[in-house]
């Protein structure tokens, strides 16, 4: 569908009011505008030429909508020679400012009403640890908080809903904090002891469901709050069911890293542009406003998704590869291998930082674990190895070619890492020393 302009054009005689297509160039209007205008032609030498009231002369190849002509703009017919210069801009000051409004990562309202959400949160939970009221009193005044934050939410009322929600999450995490549920689901070891957190994750990802989610009415919250609070709370119903704490987070581990996998197809999914490609394809074209929007929303789901997912692969694949047992250890490994190849399918950095920081902070944990094997002088070598590694793969810019040998050895890699999951995980369970114990 073509959209329209409406312009005015001034020229030596007359003054005429007219509406032009914006797909054609205004090299095919000046022939009519001159008979409308009634403009004389004169001679070849001194061409005519269109000039805004800025004194900018437009491109007489392009159309306005690449000019960007604004609905009832004023433009004059002039003869080249006698167009007013183009305007000069030379001042610093206003340079600094349209670059300053372009520049990401500033000081904005929304970096505020975040910063202090933040603060909000963190003294709320604060003040809980310090002067402690009883459970039933603590779970009453989350539940209010949340309430209250759904309903402003849907009011369209954004800051009072998310101070809300901050305020409960840190209500939350200081009573987990102080009544440790489930702190012997997963045994008394020190790195078996992630009961009380796994909770406290559980509940802070229901808490942000709700208020972002239902209250904000955020699509790609609620799902993502869902994903997170399950692989959150899973080991700890797992180990309630009877399971080794071993044996519950390395399950744990597999579905996160399984998940991982999965988050472009389910972003596409959840956000509908899978459904709007196909419509689209039908014969039935969407309006640009609407294909906007759900980019959007597939961006958003990808990169709560990826928040969901980190948190469960850090602190399950560190645990299993600090263990002793080749199976158990093997896994966290491939766990580590698939979160940082898995890396490069996301786009932002809002997406490749957790998964980064996990891939981090299992690496770390292995080599410090794993002293025995490597002693104290080959861990501080393997950190420093690791460092280089990591300097040398941001800083150097390879030919196209190699990044392609890279990315098929990546795809290689990762495709070996996924394929050997459920074989390490029937491993930590055991499942082949007992066949080979029941063919001995």
């Amino acid at each position: 569908m073509t959209d329209f302009t409406r312009l005015t054009v001034v020229g030596s005689l007359r003054r005429a009011e007219l509406v032009v297509p914006d797909d054609e160039p205004l090299g095919g209007l000046l022939p009519r505008l001159l008979d409308l205008l009634d403009e004389p032609s004169g001679p070849a030498a001194r061409p005519l030429t269109v000039v805004r009231s800025t004194g900018e002369q437009l491109d007489a190849a392009l159309s306005p909508g690449q000019q960007q002509l604004l609905d009832g703009e004023i433009l004059r017919l002039v003869r080249a020679d006698e167009a007013p210069p183009p305007p000069e801009v030379a001042d610093v000051t206003d340079v600094v400012g349209s670059t300053f409004a372009d520049r990401r990562g500033r000081w904005t309202p929304a970096a505020r009403r975040c910063a202090a959400a933040v603060a909000i949160g963190a003294l709320v939970g604060a003040a809980e640890l310090v002067h402690p009221v009883p459970l039933g009193a603590r779970a009453v005044a989350v539940a209010v908080l949340i309430a209250v934050a759904v309903l402003t939410g849907r009011l369209r009322r954004a800051w009072p809903a998310l101070a809300l929600t901050s305020a409960a999450i840190g209500l939350a995490v200081g009573a987990v904090h102080q009544e440790p549920v489930g702190a012997d689901l997963l045994g008394h070891g020190w790195h078996f002891q992630l009961a009380p957190v796994a909770v406290g994750a559980a509940v802070v990802w229901a808490l942000l469901g709700l208020g972002f989610g239902a209250g904000l009415r955020i699509r790609s919250a609620a799902p993502a709050a869902v994903l997170g609070a399950v692989l959150a709370i899973l080991p700890v119903l797992l180990a309630a069911a009877g399971m080794t704490a071993g044996h519950a987070i390395a399950v744990d581990t597999v579905l996160a890293a399984i998940a991982c996998g999965l988050l472009p197809w389910y972003a596409l999914a959840a956000s509908g542009l899978t459904g709007l490609d196909d419509q689209v394809m039908s014969g039935a074209p969407g309006r640009r406003g609407q294909v906007l929007r759900t980019v959007d929303d597939a961006y958003r789901s990808l990169t709560w998704s990826a928040w969901a997912v980190s948190a469960p692969l850090a602190v399950g694949a560190a645990v299993l590869i600090t263990t002793h047992d080749r199976w158990t250890a093997g896994l966290g490994l491939a766990a580590l291998l698939v979160t940082a190849l898995r890396t490069r399918v996301f786009p932002l950095i809002g997406q490749r930082v957790p998964l980064w920081t996990a891939a981090l902070v299992v690496a770390v944990a292995g080599v410090i674990a794993h002293q025995y094997l490597i002693g104290a002088s080959g861990r501080t070598a393997a950190l420093i190895i690791i460092a280089a590694v990591v300097a040398v793969a941001a800083g150097v810019e390879l030919a196209e070619h190699h990044r392609a040998r890279l990315r098929r050895l990546g795809n290689l890699v990762e495709a070996i890492a996924v394929i050997a999951l459920p074989v390490l995980v029937m491993g930590a369970f055991g499942v082949f020393s007992d066949l080979m114990g029941a063919f001995r």
